[in-house]
């Protein structure tokens, strides 16, 4: 065989070997579209994650105290550079299929759920997702106070949120369900030193509507390009997850340790499915469609320049995953090799 042609097959089974790395990609679906097989199932692999050590060190993660928190703190030490950023969704995308790697390691044999909001956009609290039976537990017990004069001795995780608080409902420890009492030991804000507290949740059913709503989805999906969508996908949906699950006291509503609540996951994911049913309507262009500022809210350049494709993120404290923007556009290629059961 000539030396042509040897390079010819080489770079044949080169391609079939990257194209058989996904051949058979993770579906993502819907919680509701899960049995309560399934939805059991997942529930005891996050349970699985809390209950295995650490991979993180003490020095940089000192509070710590199983392998779900690493995820916790790996989020609390990026929420700065990764808020407000072009690299917003890329690197959100990366950070869910290290959490989906990690829950796949401790048994659960399908992919990352999400959680589709505007199926309940309408009522809130009456969301299988939150049953107490097969979701994540409820809302808390209501717990007054404000902005300006909280309840003595409760974290506010509000601090600068700029939504109002007025029709939260809420504000308890996650009274029922598998995560009823849970606690995580770092956070509130961006500290990582151990501190024992309690995920709650304070619902804000008025808000929720407001920010998850199909016509806001309808709208985002008709955004012309990258920048638009992030930014505004970030001050909407993104929030619907957040303070409108959170409220004034709720673990969802803190910029830095929001996965602590493991709903995080489920929202997040939909995020991502947002941004993938954008990409989807015009591949061709979208697959390499990348702006948005590179420091946080630094939205007329003063400071630095915009994203590109050839900007790295990564994810970890121990185990770090680096990938540049580029291998993050597409989630059929590669290392990604997952897709959605249905779009918007």
């Amino acid at each position: 065989m000539g030396f042509l042609a040897c390079l010819e097959l080489y770079a044949l089974f080169g391609a079939l070997v990257l194209s058989l790395q996904c051949a058979e990609p993770l579906v993502r679906k819907e919680w509701r579209s899960l049995s309560i097989e399934e939805r059991s199932n997942y529930i005891a692999a996050v349970k699985c994650l809390q209950a295995k050590e650490p991979t993180s060190s003490k020095d940089t993660l000192p509070g710590a105290t199983n392998r779900f928190e690493d995820f916790v703190g790996d989020h609390i030490l990026q929420t700065v550079t990764q808020h407000f950023t072009g690299t917003f969704l890329p690197w959100h995308r990366l950070f869910l299929s290290d959490y989906e790697q990690a829950i796949r390691e401790c048994g659960f044999e399908g992919a990352q759920p999400y959680w589709d909001w505007s199926l309940d956009a309408e009522d809130l609290g009456a969301s299988e997702v939150f049953d107490p039976e097969s979701g994540f537990g409820g809302n808390g017990v209501w717990v007054p106070g404000t902005l300006e004069d909280p309840e003595e001795g409760v974290p506010v995780t509000a601090d600068g949120v700029p939504v109002s608080f007025d029709g939260r409902t809420g504000g308890g420890c996650i009274p029922n369900g598998p995560f009823a009492n849970m606690t995580i030991h770092m956070g509130p804000g961006a500290s990582t030193t151990y501190y024992e507290w309690c995920v709650r949740r304070d619902f804000m059913p008025q808000f929720f509507n407001e920010s998850a709503h199909s016509t806001v989805i309808s709208r985002l999906m008709l955004l012309p390009d990258f920048g638009q969508l992030s930014r505004q996908a970030e001050i909407s949906v993104h929030g619907a997850g957040h303070p409108g699950v959170g409220g004034l006291y709720g673990t969802l509503t803190d910029t830095y340790s929001s996965p602590g609540d493991p709903l995080f996951y489920l929202h997040h994911t939909n995020l991502d499915r947002l941004w993938w049913s954008w990409q989807s309507r015009d591949l061709s262009t979208r697959l390499s469609d990348v702006s948005g500022r590179i420091i946080a809210n630094d939205w007329t350049n003063e400071v630095d320049r915009n994203v590109t494709l050839d900007d790295t993120v990564y994810v970890g404290t121990s185990n770090i995953t680096t990938r540049t923007v580029k291998q993050l556009m597409d989630v059929r290629e590669d290392f990604l090799c997952y897709t959605y059961e249905n779009l918007y």
